[in-house]
């Protein structure tokens, strides 16, 4: 993946971020080089079909609103309940985009 956070820069990204909750999704991000996105998903969000397809809403919607907006950021999200839709999604990462605007 081309905007994937490597292993080795999780631990130095969680060290360095700043939180945000919004609605049912956690936000850990921090001032980065390139814009990047990680993911923190455990097998209780659902199966490997639920888990995969929660990324890949994460993934485009992270190209339109964030790599669009050329912000350079590291962003590593995590789920807070299961089964999250792409209008809840979306709504997410419409507020995160208005907060790091401010």
């Amino acid at each position: 993946m081309n905007f994937s956070i490597s292993p080795s820069d999780y631990p130095i990204i969680i060290k360095n971020t700043k939180s945000l909750k919004i609605r049912d999704l956690s936000f850990k991000f921090c001032d980065w080089k390139t814009p990047v996105l990680g993911f923190i998903v455990s097998k209780k969000y659902g199966n490997a079909v639920k888990r995969n397809l929660f990324k890949r809403r994460c993934r485009e919607l992270f190209k339109k609103k964030i790599i669009n907006h050329k912000l350079y950021m590291a962003i590593i999200i995590r789920p807070n309940k299961n089964n999250i839709s792409y209008d809840e999604l979306n709504s997410a990462f419409n507020d995160l985009l208005l907060q790091l605007n401010d």
